[in-house]
């Protein structure tokens, strides 16, 4: 699996500003684009040079590239030495970025930040094909208008208007079987990440803006140049946290976690218990259920759950972003904390290493007041400790996101959708 880059989109109104190249529009709605531009701001489709840049080659007559071990001028367009054979450095081998509370992406701890991410190229793979994107919105709460109607966000003085913040991520992870896996996973990211701010920022619900993020994401990898049976193709899952839910969205097998903070940490020293002196909302929680072999026997009845992931076939995906998949069908599920913690979105060279929420949540669990990157960097580590057999990509979202008024609701169980 492969590394990408992340991206954070959004500023207090929930825009990105860029200034627009003449003549470059996005060919699907027309909106102009900046030359930089990864994605269209206004639907979320990755740009002509995003796509382009795939199957992109060297330019007849451009100098080659001088390799990093050898120094001789023969590295190809993919990245490999023709003398001594080394893949040259991408760049991609370890990100690490943080979100702060005004939406800017760092990479270097930011104070009181709102989110973290690390992608790690581990220590058996030659490349990173895990992605990574993190975004921060700060919207204007729509507000009462007349006839008992909500008025448009943005309807009230900024100076006024309630705010609601929402932090979002997506981590994908390239099938590495599959041809140009690093760059479906790179672009199912930004286009995920895109849909979601644009999206919430015109005022969708978290769970629409969510299933039409999957929906875009699905789209631009399928149109990534490859076979109809060996395209490139990735995983995906998608993380929206709000200040009373988190709406968590997937294909394939990358997972989301809840991982509450300890009674010794939360403001609750002594939160309520349920009739059955347990709640499943103030316990470390998985919160998806994999796209495989293993979980859809077990839902067919077919297998028990120690005989289907006993079987070598356990971990075969059943559902994935790719040309060669007929028609995806992206999960979705909404959880309410009964309290704080963290939310983790994570590709499975974390999880096969710590795949019981418990063992998560130990692993996660620091000082006090730990900031999100440091926890993101003891999860990657272990996985790292644990031989990192593979690409490792974890995204970490405090929860809630911000200080303020949370409307009090009775905590509830993540609804998971059963697979077929």
């Amino acid at each position: 699996m492969a590394a990408g880059t992340g991206r954070a989109g959004g500023d207090e109104d929930g825009r990105a500003g860029r200034a627009s190249a003449a003549g470059s529009a996005c060919q699907e709605c027309g909106e102009p684009l900046n030359a930089r531009d990864r994605f269209c701001e206004a639907c979320g489709r990755p740009s002509d040079l995003v796509v382009a840049g795939a199957a992109r080659r060297r330019p007849a007559g451009a100098p080659r590239r001088t390799c990093a071990d050898c120094g001789a001028a023969t590295v190809d367009a993919d990245g490999y030495c023709g003398g001594c054979g080394l893949r040259q450095p991408s760049g991609r081998e370890r990100i690490e970025l943080t979100v702060s509370r005004d939406g800017t992406v760092s990479a270097h701890p930011a104070p009181g930040g709102s989110a973290a991410g690390i992608s790690d190229r581990g220590l058996r793979r030659s490349r990173n094909e895990d992605a990574l994107a993190l975004a921060c919105l700060v919207l204007p709460q729509p507000v009462p208008a007349p006839g008992g109607q909500l008025a448009a966000r943005g309807s009230m003085p900024r100076d006024k208007a309630p705010t609601e913040r929402f932090v979002c991520a997506v981590v994908c992870d390239g099938v590495a079987s599959a041809p140009g896996s690093e760059e479906a996973a790179q672009i199912a990211a930004d286009t995920g990440i895109a849909t979601l701010v644009r999206r919430l920022s015109l005022g969708a619900d978290p769970e629409n803006a969510t299933r039409a993020a999957v929906t875009r994401s699905a789209r631009a990898v399928a149109g990534l140049p490859g076979s109809d049976h060996n395209s490139p193709a990735c995983t995906y899952v998608s993380l929206v946290v709000g200040q009373d839910a988190v709406t968590v969205g997937w294909v394939g097998d990358s997972r989301a976690y809840w991982l509450p903070k300890a009674a010794s940490e939360a403001d609750e020293p002594n939160p309520p218990a349920t009739s059955n002196g347990s709640d499943p909302a103030r316990l470390p929680s998985l919160l998806t259920l994999d796209d495989s072999w293993a979980v859809q026997m077990v839902a067919r009845g077919e297998l028990t759950e120690d005989a289907a992931f006993a079987d070598p076939r356990a971990h075969l995906l059943t559902g994935w972003l790719g040309a060669d998949v007929a028609s995806v069908q992206p999960h979705l599920t909404t959880f309410e904390p009964a309290g704080p913690g963290l939310i983790v979105a994570c590709s499975d060279g974390l999880w096969n290493h710590l795949p019981e929420p418990a063992a998560l949540a130990a692993t996660a669990s620091g000082e006090a007041g730990g900031d999100p990157l440091g926890t993101a960097r003891r999860l990657v580590q272990a996985a790292l400790d644990a031989g990192g057999h593979d690409n490792v990509t974890v995204a970490l979202i405090p929860y809630p996101p911000a200080t303020g008024h949370r409307s009090q609701r009775t905590p509830t169980e993540p609804a998971r959708e059963p697979l077929s």
